[in-house]
């Protein structure tokens, strides 16, 4: 898979966080574990696609979804 299309998956995997993380504090309110999940997992995906720009490979395997 090339640089690109990782960067789009990355991409829509973050909006599909970011969403369920809106509906999840919105139903349960701000401090329920499962929007602290979300909250994690959408840091995790944003600095994949960090260290994609940059190139940086050495992290890259360990922020797998």
């Amino acid at each position: 898979m090339n640089k690109v299309l990782k960067q789009d998956a990355c991409m829509e995997k973050i909006e599909e966080l970011r969403n369920k993380m809106v509906a999840a504090a919105g139903q349960y309110g701000l401090s329920h574990p499962i929007v602290l999940h979300y909250s994690q997992e959408l840091d995790r995906a944003h600095n994949k696609v960090i260290l994609l720009e940059t190139g940086t490979k050495e992290w890259e395997r360990s922020l797998s979804f």
